[in-house]
């Protein structure tokens, strides 16, 4: 059974504009930390239960779905920040096992939703690479094929020149009742200071709205978590939509969400 690592939040405060966003960001907390085993002890996002009665759709093989639900998850829910330091502010779920590329304060939220996408082509090989697009800051496409960088470099100038504005700009818009592991709930808008969140998994149950697994990364640059839903926001862990929304509204209000969705090449 999962813990419950009820603790005060980050974000309590909610963030109207760029400045009072920052404000919050230098808050200090004392909240303990929650390092127990992911639920169920899941070894990977596909293997974190879905709700009683609620069933997951099997994502097309070969999908980004797929890859998503075959990323590994730390044995514990300790996050780490891009220096090795501990990051103990967030109601944790499961961390993903996927260390950190750069030295630097640069895989953030939009950078860490990038860098799935990213990665998802590298592993397809060098047929799907070449058909890797990010994107420009005014949401313009990147294309890695016309880049003249090596993977690592394009990945890394991507994320310090494009940010959730960009996201918002350039990627597709979805349909709520589409909504599906890989789309992200994006949020900016001044072009500045943003927000950038993904959905990992997606179950179902006949009659019952859909439940979510949301995932983000955040500053400073820091491994991607899976955030858990509270009872009110959804069902054992897992996000309604309304619910995380409402999540997004209490804790880190800068900017009215949107769905959207990384074009394929």
């Amino acid at each position: 059974m999962d813990a419950d690592c009820s603790r005060p939040h980050p974000f309590a405060r909610r963030a109207r504009n760029a400045s009072a966003a920052a404000a919050l960001l230098a808050i200090s907390l004392t909240a303990a930390s929650c390092a127990q085993a992911p639920p169920a002890n899941a070894k990977s996002v596909g293997e974190i239960p879905a709700p009683a009665g609620y069933a997951r759709p099997a994502p097309a093989e070969g999908s980004f779905g797929a890859y998503l639900a075959a990323l590994p998850l730390k044995p514990d829910k300790s996050i780490k920040d891009w220096r090795g330091g501990s990051i103990g502010h967030f109601d944790v779920l499961a961390v993903i096992d996927k260390p950190m590329l750069y030295q630097q304060d640069l895989e953030q939220c939009a950078d860490w939703c990038m860098r799935h996408w990213a990665d998802f082509h590298a592993a397809k090989g060098d047929a799907a690479l070449k058909r890797l697009s990010l994107f420009k800051y005014d949401g313009s496409p990147d294309r890695f094929a016309s880049s003249g960088k090596d993977f690592k470099e394009f990945l890394r100038l991507a994320m310090a020149f494009s940010n959730s504005h960009s996201i918002k700009k350039g990627a597709q818009k979805v349909d709520p009742a589409d909504l599906r592991p890989g789309d992200m709930i994006v949020q900016n808008e001044t072009g500045g200071i943003g927000h950038v969140s993904m959905v990992l998994a997606k179950a179902e149950k006949p009659g019952a709205e859909p439940v979510f697994l949301i995932g983000f990364s955040f500053m400073p640059a820091q491994e991607f978590h899976i955030e858990r839903a509270g009872a009110s926001q959804g069902e054992a862990g897992w996000f309604t939509l309304a619910g995380f929304q409402a999540w997004l509204k209490q804790n880190l209000d800068v900017g009215e969400p949107v769905l959207r969705r990384f074009p394929e090449g």
